[in-house]
C-alpha cells in the first residue's frame, strides 16, 4: 500500500546538477506526447462526469486480492468493497457489514450483514462470499494471522459470520476492514486466480461504481452501480483519467478538462485564492524513505549500509521533495509522526557524519543504483539529493526512474538483485500491528527484512491487549528496525488535492489515504 504516495529542488541542487544527470537505466516517456495529446483534449470534462486526473496506469490486470499500488487500490476501491471502513478519526463507515462485536474473552468476533445485499450482477451477496474472501486470503499469505494462526473465519447464516482467533488481538477488527475487498465467489470459484482482465472481463463488485471502461493509457471509466449497499452514487460517471506528467495534469486541470487532480507542492500556488478551484491539504501518514536492498551484494555489509546512511541529510532530501516543513515533517522511524505510537526513545536516527561515512564505505562498492517511481517529481528531487550527498563520500549513484508498474515489480521481488538502493513512501493503517507487513518475515515483508527478533516482537504486540505493553513493545521494534540499518525513513508528508468549484460533497466524502476519497458516491456535482 503504497503507493504508494511532490515536487522541487533545494538550493542544494544548483546549476551542477543539471538534466543530465537523470540519465539512468530507466526510460521515461516524452514529455511532449504527453503535451501533444493534452492539447488534442482541450474540451471541458462533461457536465455530468467527474474525471480525476491519476498519475499512472493500473495495467490491464486487476487482482482485488493482492492490488498494494495507489492506482490499483484506487480501482478497487471503486469497484468492491471491504466488510467497512476505519477513518484516520476511528469512525467507521458501515459499508456491507452493520456489526462486528466480540466475546467477553476476545477470541470471536461476529460479523452481521446488512439485509439484502448484492452484487453488480444482482446476484445475493451472503456470507458465503465473506468466508470464501478471507479463507482465500489466508490460503495465500499470512497477513491475516494472529498468534501464528490463521483467523478461523465460518459462516453461521447467510447474513452472519464468525471470526476466532487462537489469542485476542488488539488490531484485529482493523485487520479485518478497509484492506480487504470482498470478492464474489461465484465469479472466482474455481477459476484458479484473482486477476481480472479489464479490457475483456465484466468487473463484478459491490463498490459504489462498476467499471464500464478501460483503455490502457488512456483512461478508465465507471458508472454509478444501483447495488450499491450504501445507496447509489450521487454522480452518475466517473472518469480516471491517465496523465502521468504532473506539468501536463495541471495544465488539465487549469483548463478545467478535469476535475480533481493530487497536485505537487510547486503547483498549489497556481490555483490557491482562485474562486474556480477548492484546495484541500490533509495528512495521509504518509512516510517517505529509501530502502537499501538487503539480497544485493553491495548491501551485505551492515558498516556499509550504515556509512551509506551517514552521509544522508534527510531535511535537504525532504526539502528537495516537498520544498518547505509546511509540507512535511521530519520522523526517523518506520511508524508516521502522527502515530500515538511514534517514539524517537533509543531509536538510531543516522545523523549526518561525512567523515564518519567516508570510513564506513571505504571499502565498499562505489557505484550503486537507486530505483524510483519516475512520474514522481517528488522522487526524482529525492534521488538527485541523495546522488548528491553519496558523491560527497566517494560513491556514484545512478539513477534509475522506472515506471510504477516496473518499480512494483522490482521492489517487491525478494530476490532482485537489479538495483542497490528504492526510493518509496508507504500508507498503512491506524494500528501500528498493520506495519507488520512490511517487515515481518512470517507475512509480506515488503521491506525484506529477515530478523526473527523482529518477527516475534510483532507477533507478541499485536496479541498483548494491554496498551502500555504494546507501547512498549512497539517502541522496541522502532529501535530494531533502526538498528537493521536497512530503511532510512524521512518523515511524512502532506497532499494536496485540488478540485475544481462545481465539485461538491468534499466533506461528506471525505479526504483519506491511498483513495483520495473515502467514499466517491458522496460527491456532488453543481
Amino acid at each position: 500500500r503504497f503507493t504508494m504516495k511532490k515536487k522541487v529542488l533545494s538550493a542544494l541542487l544548483c546549476a551542477a546538477m543539471a538534466v543530465s544527470m537523470l540519465a539512468g537505466c530507466g526510460g521515461s516517456k516524452s514529455d511532449s506526447k504527453e503535451a501533444d495529446k493534452s492539447a488534442t483534449e482541450s474540451t471541458k470534462a462533461a457536465s455530468d462526469t467527474f474525471t480525476f486526473a491519476i498519475g499512472g496506469d493500473t495495467g490491464n490486470t486487476l487482482n482485488p486480492i493482492t492490488a498494494d499500488d495507489r492506482w490499483g487500490l484506487m480501482t478497487c476501491h471503486m469497484v468492491y468493497s471491504p466488510a467497512y471502513y476505519i477513518y484516520q478519526d476511528g469512525t467507521i463507515d458501515w459499508i456491507l457489514a452493520e456489526s462486528m462485536d466480540a466475546s467477553e474473552d476476545g477470541k470471536v468476533y461476529t460479523m452481521k450483514l446488512k439485509e439484502g445485499l448484492k452484487w453488480s450482477d444482482g446476484e445475493p451477496l451472503t456470507a458465503d462470499d465473506i468466508v470464501f474472501t478471507f479463507n482465500s486470503i489466508n490460503d495465500m499469505k499470512q497477513n491475516l494471522y494472529v498468534g501464528g494462526e490463521p483467523i478461523k473465519v465460518e459462516k453461521v447464516d447467510d447474513t452472519t459470520v464468525t471470526f476466532t482467533l487462537a489469542e485476542p488481538s488488539a488490531s484485529v477488527v482493523e485487520l479485518l476492514s478497509a484492506e480487504t475487498f470482498i470478492v464474489p465467489k461465484h465469479i472466482f470459484e474455481g477459476k484458479g486466480s484473482f486477476d481480472v482482465n479489464m479490457l475483456e472481463d465484466k468487473v463484478v463488485g459491490s463498490g459504489p461504481y462498476m467499471l464500464e471502461e478501460y483503455k490502457t493509457g488512456e483512461h478508465l471509466k465507471f458508472v454509478k452501480n444501483p447495488n450499491y449497499a450504501n445507496g447509489e452514487a450521487n454522480i452518475d460517471t466517473v472518469v480516471y483519467r491517465i496523465i502521468e506528467n504532473s506539468d501536463t495534469a495541471g495544465l488539465a486541470l487549469q483548463k478545467q478538462e478535469v476535475d480533481a487532480l493530487s497536485v505537487t507542492v510547486d503547483q498549489v500556488d497556481t490555483f490557491e485564492g482562485d474562486d474556480n478551484f477548492t484546495v484541500s491539504k490533509y495528512s495521509e501518514g504518509r512516510v517517505s524513505y529509501l530502502r537499501l536492498n538487503s539480497v544485493a551484494p553491495s548491501m551485505k555489509d551492515k558498516d556499509y549500509r550504515e556509512g551509506i546512511f551517514r552521509a544522508l541529510n534527510r531535511d535537504e532530501i525532504m526539502t528537495a521533495a516537498f520544498t518547505s516543513e509546511d509540507y512535511y515533517k521530519l520522523g526517523y522511524t518506520f511508524l508516521p509522526y502522527s502515530s500515538s505510537y511514534y517514539t524517537e526513545d533509543g531509536v538510531e536516527k543516522w545523523d549526518q557524519d561525512i567523515d564518519k561515512a567516508k570510513k564506513l564505505t571505504a571499502n565498499g562498492a562505489k557505484s550503486l543504483k537507486l530505483c524510483y517511481v519516475e512520474e514522481s517529481t517528488e522522487q526524482k528531487n529525492e534521488a538527485l539529493t541523495i546522488q548528491a550527498e553519496l558523491k560527497a563520500v566517494g560513491i556514484d549513484v545512478e539513477l534509475c526512474g522506472v515506471n510504477q508498474a516496473a518499480y512494483m515489480s522490482a521492489a517487491y521481488d525478494p530476490e532482485s538483485t537489479d538495483y542497490d538502493m528504492f526510493l518509496g513512501a508507504y500508507v498503512m493503517g491506524i494500528d501500528p500491528d498493520t506495519f507488520a507487513p512490511l517487515f515481518d518475515s512470517t507475512k509480506d515483508d515488503m521491506m525484506n527484512f529477515h530478523n526473527a527478533d523482529i518477527d516475534a516482537k510483532f507477533n507478541e504486540a499485536a496479541t498483548t491487549l494491554d496498551d502500555s505493553k504494546r507501547k512498549e513493545l512497539y517502541s522496541e521494534l522502532q529501535v530494531l528496525v533502526s538498528e537493521e540499518a536497512l530503511q532510512y525513513p524521512m518523515g511524512t508528508s502532506m497532499k494536496t488535492v485540488v478540485t475544481t468549484a462545481r465539485v461538491g460533497g468534499l466533506d461528506d466524502a471525505q479526504f483519506v489515504p491511498i483513495y483520495t476519497f473515502g467514499d466517491v458516491s458522496k460527491l456532488t456535482l453543481k
